[in-house]
């Protein structure tokens, strides 16, 4: 089930202002209420179309669940419907949405290195527009770097690869990097505390 987590984020809003938060409760209890759903609506969230064989399929649901499902996410304002197929619409929502699913998705998989000061994820998993071809970016916070860092880093890398199924890249950071970057190459430092989202120990951007 789909849970409550408290992680720092940085960078957009994740609501649309037109939306009140009541509102927004009442929808998002309603399209996270069981682990099925989350299964559609992830699956749904990295794509521009679906349909309702492909979803039940892809997800391990019976074609009813998964057509009951996506016509309420119709009515959500989240899909639009054409024929038999199920396109997603351009709304706010959806990065936020993203966001709290990549979060669930990296709950058991992503915990703060015995080795490391911080950990995070930064550009398109932490703003909630990536797709089933996006890397996932994340950044360490470390006192120094050296060559047993890399290796560790390359470790946790493959561990947590094997968890999402897809290519993770993991940007190292100590304090004088964090420094040297905001100093002198203010463009990436720009890109990278855009959205990022710090999951747990200390913020790389306090440094």
């Amino acid at each position: 089930m789909f849970v409550k987590h408290e992680h720092i984020v940085h960078g957009s809003k994740t609501t649309s202002p037109s939306i009140t938060n009541s509102l927004l409760e009442i929808m998002l209890s309603e399209i996270f209420r069981t682990e099925e759903r989350i299964r559609i609506l992830r699956h749904v969230s990295l794509r521009q179309s679906a349909t309702v064989g492909a979803v039940a399929l892809a997800t391990g649901v019976s074609k009813g669940l998964a057509s009951g499902y996506l016509n309420t996410l119709v009515s959500e304002g989240l899909l639009r419907r054409e024929k038999r197929t199920f396109i997603r619409g351009d709304t706010p929502l959806w990065p936020a949405i993203k966001r709290l699913l990549n979060l669930d998705l990296l709950k058991n998989t992503i915990a703060l290195p015995e080795w490391a000061r911080g950990i995070g994820i930064y550009g398109s998993w932490a703003g909630g527009t990536n797709t089933t071809e996006s890397d996932l970016d994340l950044w360490v916070l470390v006192d120094t770097a050296s060559p047993d860092t890399e290796i560790r880093a390359a470790e946790l890398e493959g561990t947590i690869a094997a968890h999402t199924r897809c290519e993770v890249n993991i940007f190292i950071l100590t304090p004088d990097r964090v420094r040297y970057l905001r100093e002198h190459d203010r463009p990436f430092y720009t890109a990278l505390i855009t959205g990022y989202l710090t999951l747990a120990g200390v913020d790389f951007a306090t440094t």
